[in-house]
């Protein structure tokens, strides 16, 4: 309103009123600009449609949506890493037959391993095509075909091949590039006979001992090096498309007595098996080694009493002092560290329980196979258990294309 001499004076309505406008004003120049900033940040995360990706779970993998609809059956079968003839009920495998494509339908395992007898020139390429084969067509799962080919006098396929290309044992390797072109070569004639799994390299570190069981087979006696030609022999293999299993965690070279045959005991203190036993198990996984194999040594260190093969203490070593997130396989359960003690069925659980994910070779498959089942059924194991590792299989195969996508 206006006085006498022409002045302006606001109402207090008036006054409030501006106020309100002016701080509107404000506020919204302080979210524009909060926008401009802050825009580019969201931006990164935001999707086509205009959604948030965090609004929605992530998407499952191909092994995670295989493991879904899979029975216990079929998980418990993953787990077993046998011959041939252990679940086809044949005499001698030498060659594919319908009759060995059936025992899939019956068993389908998650790995098969070959030795010399199922070596055969003829035969040997179109074997492994049809068991790969056979174990798709049941559920879309290929079977890991693994061999012992570590060169020098552990090389099944290229002594019974009678191959040029057979390497040298890894103590004559000089070099860790001497060691990738040695598992360059191996892998790529395993990866031409339709292997995908090779049983090396051998990470453990040759210690003088009396009756050592590692000796030729192992890189050498320095921790750094035999580290270095873990690691390249793994990259060597890795690029032929072969996977690699390091062996025998959690160190086998200073093992005294021979655990094929009884055994075997290592004296080693933990602070010497992280100096000396771990670098080339650490320089493995680093180098993409997707599965670690865990001896039957007694360690006087961890577990006096219990095999590592079955014991959580050293299992649980691998998976947390080194990190290790893979595929964990035992040494071969028909051993007679293992067998002379356990039967087939119990050293499976107490293996299954202590961590390991594969089971190599138990002495009689089915016994092997109920025993994981009726350990199930009476709560001595949970099917969450199981389900662990048969993810972490599942992973290891997907990542080397041995899943094959849900049909439509």
């Amino acid at each position: 309103m206006e006085d006498g001499v022409g002045y302006y004076h606001e109402t207090g309505k008036e006054i409030r009123m501006k106020q309100h406008y002016l701080f509107r004003r404000a506020l919204a120049a302080l979210i524009l600009c909060a926008c401009v900033f802050l825009l580019p940040a969201f931006a990164e995360d935001a999707d086509p449609s205009g959604y948030m990706v965090d609004d929605f779970p992530e998407e499952q993998s191909l092994a995670e949506r295989t493991m879904g609809r899979m029975t216990l059956h079929e998980k418990v079968c993953q787990l077993f890493f046998v011959r041939p003839e252990h679940f086809s009920r044949l005499k001698s495998v030498t060659a594919y037959s319908d009759r060995l494509g059936k025992a899939f339908q019956r068993f389908p395992v998650g790995g098969v391993i070959l030795f010399d007898t199922n070596i055969t020139q003829r035969n040997l390429a179109a074997l492994n095509a049809g068991m790969l084969q056979a174990a798709q067509d049941v559920n879309g799962i290929g079977i890991f075909i693994g061999v012992d080919e570590e060169g020098g006098g552990v090389s099944r396929v290229a002594k019974k091949m009678k191959l040029a290309e057979k390497q040298p044992n890894p103590e004559s390797i000089g070099s860790p590039e001497e060691a990738y072109a040695s598992g360059r070569t191996i892998g790529g004639y395993l990866s031409r006979y339709g292997f995908n799994l090779d049983f090396a390299p051998v990470a453990d570190v040759r210690t003088d001992v009396p009756n050592a069981e590692i000796s030729k087979r192992s890189f050498g006696s320095d921790p750094e090096a035999v580290a270095r030609m873990t690691a390249r022999f793994t990259e060597g293999l890795r690029e032929s498309g072969i996977i690699p299993v390091l062996k025998h965690f959690p160190g086998h070279g200073a093992v005294s007595g021979n655990t094929h045959t009884g055994a075997g005991t290592s004296l080693r203190t933990r602070e010497e098996w992280e100096r000396i036993d771990f670098p080339p198990f650490e320089a493995g996984i680093q180098a993409g080694s997707g599965m670690v194999m865990i001896s039957h040594q007694l360690t006087a260190a961890a577990d006096p009493d219990t095999p590592a093969s079955l014991s959580p203490e050293v299992i649980g070593l691998l998976r947390n002092k080194l990190g290790f997130d893979g595929v964990i396989i035992t040494d071969a359960l028909r051993m007679k560290a293992i067998h002379g003690t356990y039967t087939s069925g119990e050293s499976c659980v107490l293996a299954l329980k202590a961590g390991a994910d594969m089971l190599l070779l138990p002495y009689n498959f089915t016994n092997a196979y109920k025993g994981v089942m009726k350990a199930v059924a009476d709560g001595r194991l949970t099917e969450e258990r199981i389900n662990e590792s048969v993810l972490r299989i599942l992973a290891l195969k997907e990542e080397y294309g041995l899943l094959q996508p849900e049909r439509k």
